[in-house]
């Protein structure tokens, strides 16, 4: 992680003038003839002493030659005050935010990512949220109602979400993907399908396989009142899909998966969705949800299912191998349809170490 820990600094910049002004003292010399020295008009100096007027390149070869003062010195004068100027803006800026930041319960939990440092100070704590944002202001964060995602019920923390998108924006930076190829993407589906078998290891292979047709898979722990399990969207010219790690169930992550696997085949770059309950789901929703349920177990092969009643635990476990899927997904699958009590299967219901 890298900290932003605020320096001390002055809440005052002394405008390079000020030396001038002192130098000529020393050297008892007037304006009038420091003029004289350097071409200079004497209004000139006068306004660059006063700090009206800033003390440029060719001022600053001048004074070397008249005062026999490097201009490099000058020069970074200047520019000190000019910094400290922006600084002193910033500081300023920062302060004006903080009653913003206040509201972004999650900081604890970027702090358990070591995205931002931990601290009590609430003017650091905000310039560490700007910075991990990437932004000079609050209300330049792009509200997370266009960025497409899949929730869960209830209402969400809209800060809380925008800061674990923005987790999933800084990790799918550090991975190097191909340029998306579609093709080759519907192409690789049932062997990424076949790692639905495996209740470990499976994490760093997802992302190898997707980053070889273009897309970034990342991991984001939950953030509290989010209620999001995975997001879809495109960063550039290439696709990012970040998944939800809280409790991992194999039903919840795949059908995520494939869900925003679906956006991303079916709808192109520009699209933009939003999924929670209360809100009825469009056709591009329910085409997503489509697409993961059929990948996932075939409309075909679940209508076979449903007929060979009453189930138990050995069909449901041999009907799971025959279609080559974790049991917990055909269990998940059941007791969303009702088709099955969650009191009697929940057992079979597996949880996935995602990234071991």
């Amino acid at each position: 992680m890298v900290e932003t820990k605020l320096l001390y600094n002055p809440d005052f910049a002394i405008h390079p003038g000020e030396t001038l002004k002192d130098e000529l003292e020393f050297l008892k010399l007037t304006q009038v003839e420091l003029a004289q020295r350097t071409g200079l008009s004497e209004k000139h100096i006068s306004q660059i002493i006063n700090g009206a007027d800033p003390i440029t390149s060719d001022t600053a070869v001048k004074l070397e030659l008249a005062l026999g003062i490097p201009a490099t010195f000058w020069s970074n004068l200047q520019k000190n005050y000019e910094l400290n100027l922006a600084r002193i803006a910033s500081e300023k800026r920062i302060a004006g935010e903080i009653n913003e930041a206040k509201k972004f319960a999650c900081y604890n939990e970027l702090v358990k990512l070591d995205c931002v440092e931990k601290i009590r100070d609430w003017k650091t704590k905000t310039a560490n949220l700007l910075k991990f944002f990437g932004v000079n202001s609050f209300s330049y964060i792009k509200n997370t109602e266009s960025i497409a995602f899949r929730q869960t019920s209830g209402k969400f923390d809209e800060r809380s979400l925008a800061a674990w998108l923005r987790c999933g924006e800084v990790s799918a930076a550090k991975i190097e993907t191909a340029e998306f190829n579609e093709k080759n993407l519907k192409e690789l589906i049932p062997k990424i399908r076949k790692l639905t078998l495996l209740p470990d290891g499976f994490g760093k292979t997802l992302q190898e396989l997707c980053a070889s047709v273009g897309i970034a898979v990342v991991y984001t722990p939950y953030f509290k009142n989010t209620k999001v399990n995975g997001s879809a969207r495109w960063i550039g010219k290439r696709a990012v899909i970040q998944l939800n790690t809280k409790g991992a169930f194999s039903d919840i992550f795949w059908f995520t998966f494939f869900h925003e696997l679906g956006h991303i085949i079916l709808h192109g770059v520009k699209e933009e969705f939003i999924d929670y309950q209360g809100k009825a789901k469009d056709e591009k929703e329910r085409e997503a949800d489509n697409f993961a349920t059929e990948i996932l177990i075939p409309s075909a092969d679940y209508k076979k299912l449903l007929e060979n009643r009453p189930l138990n635990r050995l069909k449901i476990v041999n009907f799971a191998n025959s279609i080559g899927v974790s049991t917990g997904i055909v269990v998940g699958r059941l007791a969303h349809d009702d088709e099955a009590s969650w009191k009697r299967i929940a057992h079979l219901r597996d949880r996935l170490l995602i990234e071991k």
